[in-house]
This record gives C-alpha cells, structure tokens and sequence, in this order.
C-alpha cells in the first residue's frame, strides 16, 4: 500500500480548489466544536471568542458545513449531469451502489467505537441508531451521534435529486425555472419556521445546549427541507458547468469587469457572512443586529446561507474558469498541496472528533484544573483532540475507506 500516493499524491481528475475548499470547511468545523464543547465550562473565556470581531469567524464554523454541501452538490450534481447527457438516463443501481460503499461503512464502524467515547455521555442514545442507519437522524430528537446530521441531509438529497433529474427535470424546457422554484422553497420555509413557528428573536442569545438552545437545534437547524438550499447551488453550478461551460468561458474571458465585479461582491459576502454572530451559538452583549430593523434581520436570518452558499459556488467556478488577477491568488491557495492530505481525510475526521472530543475534554480538563490556566486546557485539549483525530481518521482512510472505494470501483465500472 503506498501511503505517499494515497494521501499526498492528487489524482488528475480532481479539482483543486474543491480540495481546498474541503479542507478549510473540515478544518473551520474543527477549531468551532473545540471552542463550542468547552464554552460552557470556560464561559468567561470562550464567550469573548464571540465578541472579538477578529475570532467570531470560529462561532462561525457552522458554515463549514455549507461549505461540505455546496462541494457535494457539485461533485455529485456533476457526476449525475454527465451521465444524463451522455445516456438520457441515470443507473440508479450503480449510484446508490457507489454511495453506500462510499459512506457507510465507515460510518458504521464509526457508530460502533462511539459507543465507547461516548458513555456515560450519549450512548444511551444507542436505541435510536436505527435512525442514522436510515439517514433519518436529523429529524430525531437527540439522536445517537447528532453531530452526523448533515450526512443524514445529504443522503436524503441524494435520494430525491436522480429522479428529479430524470423524470422531472426534462419536463421543463427552461431549466431555471425548476432550479428557481427548487430554491425558493428552503427560503420560504425557513421564515415561516424562524418568524411564524418560532418567532426568534435575533440574536438568539440562547444558553449552549440549553433547553431553548436544544429546542432551537433539533427543531429548526438541521431539517432538510430548511438546509437543502447548499446541496442545491451544487447541483445548478454542476448543471451549468456539464451543460454550458462554453458560456461560463465566454463570461469570464470577454465580460471582465463584470465577473470581476461578481467575484469581489462574492468574497465581500462571504467576509460579512462570516464575521457577524447572530448568537446562536453563543449569547453575545453587542450585535449588529439590535441596532436593525426587524424586518431587516428577518430578512438576514432567512437567507443569509442561501447567499454564502453561492457566493462560494460563483468563487469556486471562477477558480475554475477564471483567470483574473482577483482570482489567481485565491485559487493558487485553494490549490496548495498541504489541503490535498486534509480533503482526503475530511469525512473520516468529521465522523470521529466529536466523540472523542466528548470523551477527552471533561477528563482531561479536571485533570489539569489545579496544574493549568483555563487558556492553558483550552489549547491542550484543542490541540491533541486535533492531533489525535488526524492519526485515528488517517487509519480509517486506510483500513475503511480505501478498501471499500476499490471494491465500489470494482462493482460499478463499466466494463
């Protein structure tokens, strides 16, 4: 096995950016649960994180999971596109062959180890396994490894999408009537559940798993009908790219000031989006937001992911097909070689850090109370819960995921 080639050696076929873009996301959800599961035990310290216009980008690391949505919508969208072009038809046997040998036994194995990191703590849980073995987790209260919602999201999109695409979608001549439609259903709902059905307030300022912030997690965050918006810019992007890449050419070489203007509006939303806490994941004293109108933040809360999602989706086509000097740079960084060896662990990490952060941090910061500064455990605990999640997601690609990406390539390749 060659291990060199496996982690550090980019196969021609992927995008660079993307990997990048994977490895910022993978890296932002990190660095945010290392400072959400110790807030409540160091509230004094982590609560400035939210204050401090420099760090509130790590309350931030939600969007990382926007991120993850947006690059799966399009790697997968791009999938499906091509094989619908070039067939007029999907092979649904081989699709869901190929992502279930791609996610899942790994997920599997990472349900069964977490029935030890998470004791005394959440595997109780376990008798509602049966919903992440659906991949309905994510409409379940308090479910066994909540923090796989997102994976639960993705695979029911990814159950609809192939037959939209084939039985829907050639109903409409005009494909963007569809896609529009398709996007504005997670935006309405999202203000009928945030003004209607919850009447928030923003900031939430809600107590970090508190009962209202529990009330607000499992029953507003993470439903697909309100969270598919990133998955579906993916998809259009994906669309756009198999079917009309010409034209993405043509807008980026012969309408300069234009894409260039799109690109710095991109990145400008992006940086906002960013550095705004609407105190979801910590309460927060100064806000933006009580200076607002409400309508106005009404208006934030319902799209303001809809906007980072393509915001993200317009900066990684123009990395793509651009080469204006605003982009080069960007896309130089997105490309670098470090981010390769992260993307390729990005799902194995992201199913193992939280349990085992679950499991270290209460033990080792009463360990080290009498020894250590609160500054002091957060960093000790951030750093090895990292360290410790790289080695053991590393070993999951290696002994999981690869064997059983072999097998699905063996099963599914077209002779």
């Amino acid at each position: 096995m060659n291990l060199k080639k496996m982690f550090f050696e980019r196969p021609a076929h992927n995008f660079k950016a993307i990997d990048g873009i994977r490895a910022i996301a993978v890296l932002w959800v990190i660095i945010f649960h290392i400072w959400i599961f110790q807030h409540n035990t160091y509230p004094d310290l982590l609560g400035q994180v939210a204050q401090n216009p420099f760090l509130v980008w790590i309350t931030k690391g939600d969007l990382g999971v926007d991120l993850f949505f947006v690059i799966s919508g399009f790697l997968i969208g791009t999938i499906l596109f091509k094989e619908y072009k070039r067939t007029q038809t999907l092979n649904f046997k081989s699709f869901y062959l190929r992502r279930f040998l791609r996610l899942f036994p790994v997920y599997f194995f990472s349900m069964i180890i977490a029935l030890f990191f998470l004791h005394g703590g959440g595997a109780e849980k376990w008798v509602t396994a049966w919903s992440n073995l659906l991949y309905v987790n994510n409409y379940v209260f308090k479910s066994y490894m909540g923090w796989t919602w997102s994976l639960a999201i993705e695979e029911q999109f990814y159950i609809v999408i192939p037959f939209l695409i084939v039985f829907l979608f050639p109903k409409f001549r005009k494909k963007w009537i569809l896609f529009s439609i398709l996007a504005i259903i997670p935006v309405v709902l999202t203000y009928y559940y945030s003004v209607h059905i919850f009447n928030f307030e923003i900031p939430y300022n809600r107590e970090i798993f508190g009962d209202e912030w529990q009330e607000w997690f499992w029953g507003y965050y993470m439903l697909t009908h309100l969270r598919y918006g990133g998955l579906l810019s993916g998809v259009i992007a994906a669309y756009i790219h198999v079917n009309h890449s010409e034209k993405i050419v043509h807008f980026f070489k012969n309408k300069t000031t234009l894409s260039n203007f799109w690109i710095i509006s991109s990145l400008v939303s992006l940086a906002i989006i960013t550095s705004l806490s609407l105190g979801q994941a910590a309460p927060v004293e100064e806000s933006i937001f009580y200076e607002l109108p409400r309508k106005f933040v009404v208006c934030y809360e319902v799209i303001h992911r809809e906007l980072f999602s393509y915001a993200v989706v317009f900066i990684m086509i123009a990395c793509m097909y651009s080469k204006s000097r605003i982009i080069v740079p960007i896309n130089n960084f997105l490309s670098a070689k470090i981010f390769y060896p992260i993307a390729k662990i990005s799902y194995s990490i992201y199913l193992f850090h939280v349990m085992f952060m679950e499991w270290f941090f209460p033990m080792f910061s009463e360990y080290a109370e009498d020894s250590l500064t609160s500054l002091q455990i957060v960093f000790v605990n951030g750093v090895i819960s990292l360290i410790i999640s790289v080695i053991v997601a590393a070993l999951m690609v290696i002994w999981i995921e690869e064997p059983f990406n072999t097998l699905k390539n063996k099963l599914t390749l077209k002779k």
